[in-house]
């Protein structure tokens, strides 16, 4: 087996767990922000059994043409991809979806805005959710975070936590691990080797209602 078929089991099994946890409304509308590979929009896929709309935006076309041609081979038809903007703004109307999925997007070393591209992307979040709409946040490398004075700041869950909520978000508590899925696609890592499934990063889903 390969890791690709382990990610593959995994998207089936826990991280469709995941979010069927999560959401509880039926046919959900989802967005992958950041969607990379798709790994969290084929996790939503299977969480729903199809019944839901997804919607994953990247910047990266190769990651879009990634995803299309996977969901074209598995026959997934909920998932509808879509270039995301520079400004980290979303093109979606306000209260549109029922759950938003930021999985490994909030950094500490974005060139364009310092690390402070979060802050947009949690306003935005705000916008387009639903009433009782859910945010999954899956943060990484926490000590590269910068505050709002673009200086480095070491973040715990708990400082992340508290500053989501001050954007009127809930946080609920559940106990959820994610994974990063950088390694498996990066050529870098490829050529090097030795990347199990095992060996991938874990990180705590931190999930906030609105």
């Amino acid at each position: 087996m390969s890791i690709f078929d382990d990610v593959n089991n995994w998207e089936k099994t826990e991280g469709a767990d995941i979010f069927s946890s999560i959401v509880t409304v039926s046919e959900p509308v989802i967005l992958d922000y950041g969607c990379g590979a798709g790994n969290y929009s084929f996790a939503a896929a299977y969480a729903f059994d199809q019944k839901c709309r997804i919607y994953a935006v990247d910047i990266n076309k190769q990651c879009l043409d990634y995803v299309n041609e996977k969901a074209t081979g598995l026959k997934t038809g909920c998932i509808t991809t879509s270039c995301g903007r520079e400004d980290y703004r979303h093109d979606f109307s306000d209260n549109t979806f029922d759950l938003v999925i930021y999985a490994d997007m909030f950094h500490g070393e974005e060139k364009l805005y310092g690390g402070l591209h979060r802050f947009v992307m949690i306003e935005e979040a705000k916008r387009t959710l639903k009433k009782g709409g859910i945010l999954a946040v899956l943060p990484f490398h926490l000590s590269n975070f910068r505050d709002k004075n673009k200086k480095k700041a070491k973040y715990t869950y708990k400082k992340l936590i508290d500053e989501i909520s001050g954007y009127g978000f809930t946080y609920v508590e559940k106990d959820l691990q994610g994974i990063h899925f950088e390694k498996v696609y990066s050529p870098y890592y490829q050529q090097k080797g030795g990347v199990t499934f095992e060996s991938l990063e874990r990180g705590k889903f931190l999930i906030f209602e609105k």
